[in-house]
């Protein structure tokens, strides 16, 4: 239901403002009064009325001066003012018109004509409102930096503006079809989104990212409009071209500074790699025969997981990530339990077990054993007296609620389990929240990197696993890192 038109009527006589009143209000108008001319302005000035009736002869401030002083304020320039005023010569209306007034009517007044006048004024005024917004409208979508398109349901144009020609239409000029202006795949999609919804349905939006070409990049969204017993299509499309390459050049900058960080990293990692090939080539002094080739494999394994952690750090620096193969983890961590067991020393007892069936899983078999060595190296600082070291592997299924480090949010799901338990002395509690942040350590200062566990989550987010921690003081401390089970591999 439209708003009631408010009608100012000003009149120092109270018996003509209450006629009029009484004459208007069964017509379906608000009716404002005001005595004065001062009143009248302080009025209008508060309500913003639809139409002034204005009588001219009045004390103090006259109709004329009212009229000329409410034309100079941008919000009631435009309203329309009807002065009531017995004068009728030439010279008198000359002026009403010269202060702004719009119409006369003489006193005294036909009802009829009076009511027939301002239905005809309040039905311009309401179409002059009707134009300017309209107007505005046009001028803020013609001049927005976005796309934007009305269609048929069937795609014909039925309005669009400058943007949508630039991002669109340009490439196809010659055809009024919206679904024309795009790649097929992209038209069939959003075709499809539009024919689900049913009619009177609630007006979907359905963001949908479109490359036009390899410079450009835009977002289209629609939404279903009824109109007028028709299903009409209003499509916005915003080019995120600029926004790509800023985000393509904070992660290049996100990636020269991990690059610090993972060289950082390489050294740690490297150095226990070196660790364990001095510590076999110090037992290749004292032993022979089946042994010594048993330190020799152990050496070049060594050596091989070294040139491959190097090699991905070049990778990284070229913006490239290592291939993953579907494999199965006990081989890769039977590996590092074998390399810790010979090399951690005599007060370490490395125990290691495995499920009899195991699941592939889809990995980088290096980074695996990065992260496993890892969390031994950690195990083992952790008992500097000496203690047992666990590996296990296992198949795990996790259901929804799991608490995971670092906030993570795990998806229930199948998983395989590589967890590394120690006999320490548990992490303090004070420690835990930053026992992941990169170069933070409690190592004596040139014992550390503080890398190592910064390494493992890094890792294992990669190969959209998790990690989850268990600690308690003086009991020890176990770290298990989930990875998804491969759907297409064997078990």
């Amino acid at each position: 239901m439209p708003t009631p038109s408010k009608i100012l009527v000003v009149d120092d006589e109270p018996r003509a403002v209450l006629l009029l009143r009484n004459l208007l209000t069964p017509e379906g108008y608000q009716i404002l009064t005001a005595h004065s001319g001062a009143e009248a302005l302080a009025v209008a000035l508060r309500e913003l009325p639809d139409v002034v009736l204005l009588d001219v002869m009045m004390p103090d401030m006259d109709g004329l001066e009212v009229c000329t002083k409410l034309r100079c304020d941008a919000r009631l320039a435009q309203v329309p003012i009807l002065l009531l005023t017995a004068l009728d010569d030439r010279d008198s209306l000359l002026k009403g018109i010269a202060a702004g007034a719009d119409d006369f009517i003489s006193k005294p007044y036909d009802h009829t004509e009076l009511r027939a006048r301002l239905r005809t004024i309040t039905r311009l005024n309401r179409f002059r409102q009707l134009y300017e917004d309209s107007a505005r409208l046009e001028a803020a979508v013609t001049h927005a930096p976005y796309g934007v398109v009305i269609t048929e349901l069937d795609g014909r144009i039925l309005q669009q503006n400058a943007a949508y020609t630039r991002l669109l239409a340009a490439n196809r000029p010659d055809t009024q079809n919206f679904y024309a202006h795009l790649p097929p795949d992209t038209a069939q999609s959003l075709r499809g989104e539009i024919e689900r919804k049913p009619d009177g349905g609630a007006p979907f939006e359905t963001p949908l990212a479109c490359a036009l070409n390899p410079a450009t990049v835009v977002e289209i969204s629609g939404t279903l409009v009824p109109w007028k017993g028709r299903r009409m299509v209003h499509f916005m499309i915003r080019d995120l071209t600029e926004k790509k390459q800023l985000e393509q050049q904070l992660l290049h900058s996100q990636r020269i500074e991990l690059l610090g960080q993972l060289a950082g990293s390489a050294i740690h990692d490297v150095n226990n790699l070196l660790t364990v090939i001095g510590s076999s080539a110090q037992l290749l002094e004292m032993k022979q025969g089946a042994d010594l080739q048993r330190h020799l494999g152990t050496i070049m394994n060594a050596t091989q997981r070294g040139v491959s952690m190097l090699r991905q750090l070049l990778m990284f620096a070229r913006g490239e990530d290592g291939a993953l193969e579907s494999v199965n983890p006990a081989g890769v961590t039977a590996e590092v339990a074998h390399m810790v067991a010979e090399t951690f020393g005599k007060f370490y007892t490395v125990t290691y077990a495995t499920a009899e069936y195991l699941p592939s899983v889809l990995v980088d078999p290096t980074q695996i054993h990065q992260i496993v060595m890892n969390l031994c190296v950690n195990a083992r600082d952790a008992m500097p007296q000496g203690g047992l070291l666990t590996i296990n592997v296992d198949r795990r299924t996790v259901a929804a609620g799991v608490r995971a480090v670092m906030g993570d949010l795990p998806v229930p799901g199948d998983y395989v389990a590589i967890s590394v338990r120690d006999s320490g002395t548990g992490i303090p509690p004070a420690v835990l929240p930053k026992l992941f942040d990169p170069f933070f350590t409690t190592k004596p200062k040139g014992q550390g990197t503080g890398l190592g566990l910064a390494t493992v989550i890094r890792l294992v987010r990669r190969h959209k696993g998790f990690v989850t921690l268990e600690t308690e003081m003086g009991r020890g401390t176990c770290f298990a890192c989930y990875f998804p089970v491969d759907p297409s591999g064997a078990v």
